[in-house]
């Protein structure tokens, strides 16, 4: 599709190569356990990237398999035979950018998938092809600006075995916004859309005042029906439905349109279902909610949906899914029809990149948009230069790369880099108090292999790690997941970061923090000894270790420790008879003490133990570490507090102590002899 409007957002130069450059490390201190937690901006966007659908970095890789590389739209609909069918705009083999444009033009072209799991991304299977390895176009065009320089499909539907494609003839593109059709066409297929016939289906002339209600439409299936929602060439029309017994879908006589009160056969009775401006419709009808659901274009260049209890409506308000700020150049969200149990997955095309990404946002079954993305700037898009935007904050070397060639989305992406130490790019999210939840990115790493994770940790310097996925060598951008609950925190740290034994880079973008769909138990585990961590010990004297665990679950929940005494028992001895569980049974094995079972709700299991210090424990390394883990079947950790519990062994002298004498003593005074006054 061509570019139809402007970007707003602002854009610095990009300057000197910002990854390629090592500035001396200013490390930033991490946030203060007071500091105040961002609010999210009144344009946030609470839907998430999943993956990138088309060209380069794509979970399919389209520009190597079938010449993809540059594209938009992504119109989706199932054919029926357990297959996604996705119509995509006008498409480039050899993409120049940013937008559309480059060799190898096609003006359409449609991509299969058979792919059910959508939580890592789409897969697609097969193209329409019209040589190996190469994406045909479906519907031609003349290419002549002025006649009609593009043919773009706008909706597509499948009714028994047949496939249904409509399209608009573009005569010319206009000012950014606008532009110019001849007509809207519905083409048609008999093998799975491989072939189509694109000259005898219905039509739709515009006027010529440029106003038919119906050139750029989406179709939804329901109860017998085909409805067709319209909206005239451009971003700046209202929109009107139609509907058409699904057998007849060729003929146009058969064809009514919503007047306000009935389905009447005059096209020129139509009235509008939404007021202007509404552009790029996608419509569903949602067996989630029981009712209708809309996604479109605003007036704000921002994605937003409606729901309605009929298509005629009464529509809602507009919920915001994505914002033109989070996602510079966004258009065309086109709906997955696999959408289920409140994941509402769709399409979401970016100019620059000039690609479309596949979109997750979740939704009750009232259509209310819920668990949206708490992540503040999730692709670094907001940022107007180099350097990290707020909330946004650094430890270490860090900053912005403007750069579609770069990117995952977007055309922007953070980095990190330097060659000692740790290093690491933080923003802090306030979440609710024991919720499960989900922090996601993309990453992609050069340099020195070196380890590094994504994770969220508790505010403050040196806050500890609630939950962290690690990582290595990463040559392309890869999707990283950890999940965690929040315990009762109503704050948390989300970060990626690396630590550094070289010149090493990470670049990361399209970050989100998300409420998990399954809400999991959480697992608190402590451990203390008596005397405390930290106090030094002698010989002989007896350490008394407990270990308690417990759950905020209302079943009971299986639950795993190991704790490892190979730091205790080099220094002490362990007394097996002391060995006491208030459930189950735990296991010596070897050096490691073991407990598995299942914790009761509203239960507290409490292991204890104790150890006397050897003779020649101050002789040895001196600490008596205990290490403690545990894992669960379904509660997830919230807290270890002293999973990693060191006292310290010193020499023991059984002498008393010898008195103290002052450095230089005087002469006593004589007994009996009183001083003079």
């Amino acid at each position: 599709m061509r570019r139809f409007r402007t970007t707003t957002a602002a854009l610095a130069a990009i300057g000197a190569l910002a990854i390629g450059a090592i500035v001396p490390m200013g490390a930033a201190a991490a946030p203060v356990a007071d500091a105040a937690v961002p609010a999210a901006s009144p344009d946030h966007s609470p839907a998430v990237v999943v993956g990138k659908m088309t060209g380069p970095k794509s979970t399919s890789a389209t520009d190597t398999r079938w010449r993809v590389t540059g594209t938009d739209l992504g119109i989706m609909w199932d054919n029926g035979q357990g297959e996604i069918l996705t119509a995509f705009g006008d498409t480039f083999g050899d993409w120049t950018g940013p937008g559309g444009g480059g060799g190898d033009w096609r003006s359409n072209v449609l991509l299969r998938s058979s792919d059910t799991d959508l939580t890592d991304g789409m897969a697609f299977d097969s193209a329409v092809e019209d040589a190996p390895g190469h994406a045909g176009e479906l519907i031609p065009s003349l290419k002549v600006n002025g006649q009609e320089i593009t043919t773009i499909p706008t909706a597509g539907i499948a009714v028994g075995s047949r496939q249904y494609l409509a399209f608009m003839s573009v005569r010319q593109w206009g000012a950014p916004g606008a532009w110019d059709t001849n007509y809207s066409r519905i083409a048609y297929s008999d093998d799975n859309g491989e072939t189509w016939n694109s000259t005898d289906g219905p039509q739709w002339t515009n006027t010529a005042d440029g106003q038919d209600p119906f050139q750029m439409v989406a179709f939804e299936r329901h109860d017998g029906w085909v409805y067709m929602f319209g909206t005239p060439n451009g971003r700046f029309g209202a929109a009107h439905v139609a509907r058409v017994p699904e057998a007849q879908l060729l003929d146009k006589a058969a064809y009514t349109y919503w007047d306000g009160s009935a389905w009447v056969a005059e096209e020129s009775a139509a009235v509008a279902i939404l007021p202007p401006n509404v552009a790029e419709l996608s419509v569903q009808y949602s067996d989630y909610t029981g009712g209708w659901l809309m996604t479109y274009l605003d007036e704000n260049l921002d994605l937003v949906l409606r729901t309605a209890p009929s298509p005629e409506g009464p529509w809602s308000d507009g919920q915001r899914l994505a914002s033109f700020a989070d996602y510079p150049g966004l258009y065309g969200g086109y709906m997955h029809p696999w959408s289920d149990g409140g994941d509402l997955y769709f399409s979401l095309s970016q100019w620059e990149p000039y690609n479309t990404y596949l979109m997750r946002a979740e939704i009750d079954r009232d259509g209310t948009v819920v668990g949206p993305n708490l992540i503040e700037d999730p692709g670094f898009e907001r940022a107007v230069d180099g350097s990290m935007p707020a909330p946004w904050a650094c430890t270490g070397n860090c900053g912005i790369d403007i750069n579609h060639t770069w990117a995952y989305g977007g055309t922007k992406q953070g980095w990190m880099r330097f060659n000692a130490g740790w290093i690491d790019v933080h923003q802090d999210v306030a979440v609710e108090p024991n919720t499960t939840y989900t922090f996601t990115g993309f990453v992609v790493t050069g340099g020195t292999p070196a380890e590094g994770s994504i994770g969220v940790r508790e505010l403050g310097a040196g806050g500890a790690t609630i939950g962290e996925t690690t990582f290595e060598a990463v040559g392309a951008y890869t999707r990283y997941s950890v999940t965690f609950h929040s315990g009762d925190r109503t704050a948390v740290q989300a970060f990626v970061g690396t630590h550094l034994n070289g010149d090493r880079w990470v670049q990361i973008d399209d970050l989100s923090l998300v409420k998990a769909k399954e809400q999991l138990p959480g697992l608190t585990v402590s451990v203390t000894s008596d005397p405390a961590a930290g106090s030094d010990v002698v010989r002989d004297d007896v350490v008394t270790y407990t270990v308690r665990a417990s759950t905020d679950s209302a079943t009971a929940e299986g639950v795993s420790l190991a704790v490892d005494l190979a730091g205790l028992v080099d220094d002490a001895t362990l007394d097996a008879a002391s060995l006491r569980s208030s459930l189950g049974t735990p296991v010596l094995d070897g050096s490691t003490l073991r407990w598995a079972g299942a914790i009761p709700s509203g239960a507290t299991l409490e292991l204890t133990f104790s150890a006397t210090v050897r003779r020649d424990a101050s002789r040895t390394d001196s600490n008596l570490v205990v290490t403690t883990s545990a894992t669960a079947d379904r509660a997830i950790l919230t807290s270890c507090e002293g999973c990693v519990t060191t006292l310290t062994a010193v020499h023991y002298d059984p002498r008393k102590p010898r008195p103290e004498f002052p450095d230089k003593p005087g002469k006593p005074d004589k007994p009996g002899k009183p001083g003079k006054p």
